[in-house]
């Protein structure tokens, strides 16, 4: 059997009609940005994420790039995140200029390590990204929010990978959202969006996104980042039927806790009630020999994170701190992602666990 470790075009087969159908509207109107379907998909993920705004961008790299500039980061401000995230979460604060200064995660969920962040604040601190992770939320987010309130900080939350999981979307001063293929709302190309309630900060993110235009006037020096009508209506089906999807993902994941369960050599992800299971990260005993043998029995899993965000090459000639990273050195090497999306099959989860199974058996 193959099991590829995602099927892009899971929704597109299921929906066919009705995408064409808006597709061949948009198509035939002559408006193809910042039209009907884009004011719709803004207003629908702000009443998602229970937010004022959203402003929709060309990707999240840029969403997380002007929430930063947003909050006034600039050369030499430093900000803390983790070094267990993708590289985009680097890109943006070092697009600013900024020095970034990781600090540690925590070996249960991940996620930023409460006692870590607390240590690494310092008068230079300018701004926190908090990476909400795999489609969880952070279980310690209210904590998170306190401290950075107690020093005066902004929280640039990172929530790519959570649409749709209460209250991520919301802790942030701003947050920002992704539609990589991969998402559980996906574009078919790329797409993202800033959330705020704060009207200034709403007033800014509309001009960075479009050349800096206020009024049919350039006020700043600003960016192109929008996203097509097409991308918009695309991601405002799939968002009609958000609830639908995360039940279905949260059936696999359940599935694959049931038949993993008790496996000496694995370790299952923490179970986080509020999830929309994004990924589906074990922590394995001889990993890369794991991945093999699953891949010589045709089956496809991905490493996330191969490489600490505070190990990247971009990083070599570039000012950056670190605090104690255990935790972070220590998942990098274990973790992996197994098969997931919506529409796989029970047979197909089956199979991946069989083999998984029959590894350790054979070790």
């Amino acid at each position: 059997m193959k099991v590829p470790f995602f099927r892009y075009d899971w929704f597109f087969k299921e929906n066919r009609d009705k995408m064409m159908a808006e597709l061949d509207a948009i198509m035939s109107s002559g408006q193809y940005v910042n039209g009907e379907y884009t004011r719709k998909l803004e207003q629908k993920l702000a009443e998602i994420c229970d937010r004022k705004h959203a402003v929709a961008t060309g990707s999240c790299t840029d969403a997380l790039f002007f929430a930063l500039q947003t909050v006034g980061i600039k050369q030499g401000d430093e900000v803390i995140l983790p070094p267990f995230s993708f590289v985009a979460t680097l890109d943006s604060v070092l697009r600013c200029g900024a020095t970034p200064v990781f600090v540690d995660i925590s070996a249960e969920h991940f996620m930023l390590d409460i006692d870590s962040l607390e240590k690494a604040v310092t008068p230079r601190t300018k701004a926190i990204v908090l990476v909400q992770l795999f489609g969880n939320r952070h279980p310690q987010q209210e904590q998170i929010r306190n401290i950075a309130q107690r020093h005066g900080i902004p929280i640039i939350e990172d929530a790519a990978q959570a649409l749709g999981v209460k209250p991520a979307g919301k802790i942030g001063n701003l947050s920002c959202i992704s539609f990589d293929p991969t998402k559980i709302v996906s574009a078919y190309g790329t797409g993202g969006a800033v959330l705020t309630d704060d009207e200034a900060e709403y007033s800014m993110l509309k001009k960075l996104v479009n050349h800096g235009f206020e009024n049919g006037i350039p006020q700043i020096a600003g960016y192109n980042s929008k996203i097509s009508e097409t991308q918009a209506a695309m991601l405002l089906a799939q968002i009609e039927k958000l609830p639908q999807t995360i039940s279905r993902m949260t059936a696999v994941a359940n599935s694959y806790y049931s038949l993993l369960d008790g496996i000496e050599g694995i370790a299952l992800p923490q179970h986080c009630p509020y999830s929309s299971f994004h990924k589906f990260v074990i922590q394995a005993e001889k990993r890369d020999e794991l991945r093999i043998f699953l891949k010589e029995n045709g089956i496809e899993t991905k490493i996330h994170y191969h490489t600490l965000l505070s190990e990247q090459k971009i990083l070599d000639e570039r000012k950056y701190l670190k605090h104690d990273l255990s935790n972070a050195q220590k998942v990098t090497k274990k973790v992996l992602s197994l098969p997931i999306w919506p529409s796989i099959s029970e047979a197909e989860t089956l199979y991946v666990c069989e083999c998984i199974k029959r590894f350790y058996a054979l070790s």
